[in-house]
């Protein structure tokens, strides 16, 4: 991993435990046993508030620790047993064993909590070690937007000509974003790259995340319901269906994707593209579809995409002093700067939920076509 990307994921998570609480929480809710001599309807109600408070707090998770990248480094970490849904179910699981054993229910719940707070520390650990080394720190810089490509090394290759091929599709698929939305700038810089996984972020125009958004998301649920069709064909063939028809069935699909991938095109052509001249319109419509094929071939194969939009702080008014006239200047900078912070924000929200959804698409079912993602960029 990138270590200024996983720095800034560590922070964060130290930050969302710190503010959450979960262990003092959870303890709480085990206090219980204090009432086994005497234990009334008021008592049971703040054991369940209390542990309402728990699970509120588990479950309060910024949308930026739900992303793709923050996904892995929660998982490399082995933090994920303290993301939803696991604390709720792991918690209702010991309440419902030992529902009728005040002292053995408040016993497991300080037991469990002590499993988080091992894990908690660990963390926090670890965020101090980063700070004292001082680490480089990587977040996407304000007013700026980046899209980073998740990519299982296994579906990529690890030798210089498969990173080479790999680079060259994604370097088309980018161009012809870049064209469609008349950037003057034809190739996009290499924000960061590193190499557990093949992790490349690219620097984008802010103007183009609406556009990759739109791709992200329409990719996904053209899978989910291809999935749908593809679960059936599953139960067909377990109930021993004649390969012919299953195999009618499978054709179906590829032929159902292939024309939903050229209709996004089309669609993301007409709704963004900035080109006047008619065939080279056309010809980049066509470049985005291959492009968009080989997206959605990497997806579903396991890869993932993360938009981040970099967003300012809110600007602070001058003091005056009494009798002193506010500068008109600087208020009316500052108003017009918390207008461009407003669309950022609403800008970050359409990226951090597109990349989420990319974590969506199940890597079980091959439902794309060989060919045309295959076809090279430079003869495509």
């Amino acid at each position: 991993m990138h270590l200024g990307r996983f720095h800034a994921v560590v922070d964060h998570l130290e930050r969302h435990f710190s503010e959450e609480d979960l262990i003092n929480k959870l303890n709480a809710a085990a206090a219980l046993d204090q009432y086994n001599q005497n234990r009334s309807e008021s008592h049971i109600a703040e054991f369940k508030n209390n542990l309402s408070a728990f699970f509120t707090s588990s479950e309060n998770v910024a949308e930026e620790l739900l992303q793709p990248y923050a996904h892995q480094v929660i998982d490399e970490l082995g933090l994920t047993t303290l993301f939803p849904p696991t604390p709720r179910q792991e918690i209702n699981k010991i309440v419902s064993a030992n529902s009728f054993d005040s002292a053995a229910l408040a016993e497991a719940l300080r037991k469990q909590a002590k499993k988080y707070q091992t894990k908690i520390e660990y963390l926090i650990q670890l965020d101090k070690s980063l700070r004292g080394l001082s680490a480089e720190y990587t977040v996407v810089e304000d007013n700026k937007a980046e899209v980073g490509l998740l990519l299982p090394r296994e579906i990529v290759g690890e030798t210089l000509p498969e990173l080479t091929k790999e680079f060259d599709k994604i370097s088309f698929l980018a161009r012809a974003i870049n064209e469609l939305t008349g950037e003057q700038s034809y190739d996009p810089r290499v924000a960061t790259i590193s190499s557990s996984w093949w992790q490349i972020f690219l620097e984008v125009p802010i103007d183009q995340v609406a556009l990759w958004a739109v791709a992200i998301e329409r990719i996904v649920l053209l899978f989910k319901s291809n999935l749908e069709i593809k679960s059936l064909q599953r139960q067909l063939s377990e109930k021993s269906m004649p390969e012919n028809i299953l195999k009618l069935i499978s054709e179906e699909v590829e032929k159902k994707v292939s024309s939903e991938l050229r209709q996004i095109a089309t669609d993301i052509t007409g709704q963004f593209s900035k080109i006047e001249d008619q065939g080279r319109k056309n010809e980049v419509e066509t470049q985005l579809r291959q492009g968009l094929h080989f997206l959605a071939k990497r997806l579903n194969q396991g890869a993932q995409v993360e938009i981040n939009v970099g967003v300012p702080d809110e600007p602070k008014d001058p003091e005056v002093k009494e009798g002193e006239q506010p500068d008109q200047g600087v208020i009316e900078a500052n108003a017009a700067a918390r207008v461009r912070i407003s669309e950022l924000r609403k800008i970050r929200e359409i990226g951090l939920k597109a990349s989420e959804s990319s974590l969506q698409v199940g890597s079980n079912a091959p439902l794309l076509l060989e060919d045309s993602s295959n076809t090279p960029p430079d003869s495509a």
